[in-house]
């Protein structure tokens, strides 16, 4: 998970539930704050990724993909990561996707 996704969720968790507990709550989760385990690798932006994203938000125009989808796509490259779960299908085709309804 990226900080972006990070970001997406816990802004989305707040804006939906209009509770800062509750988005408060998923932030500890997300990053394994206590008492929560680490279920989740936070994978930082650095430069050189940003770079990598900013292409494959270009070159990919046609997909309709947000930035912080381009940087999903990134990260998942440069880490050698399977499988993206995601209701998004703008990553079809481009990274190996699993609808959240499959698990």
């Amino acid at each position: 998970m990226s900080e972006y996704i990070y970001d997406e969720a816990v802004t989305l968790t707040l804006t939906r539930s209009e509770s800062f507990g509750a988005a408060k709550r998923l932030g500890e989760r997300l990053r394994g704050a206590d008492p929560y385990p680490q279920t989740f690798e936070l994978l930082r932006v650095s430069a050189a990724a940003f770079a990598d994203a900013v292409d494959v938000f270009e070159r990919y125009d046609d997909q309709r993909l947000s930035f912080t989808d381009a940087t999903t796509i990134t990260l998942a490259r440069r880490h050698s990561v399977d499988d993206v779960l995601s209701f998004d299908g703008d990553f079809d085709g481009l990274v190996s996707r699993v609808p959240p309804a499959e698990l």
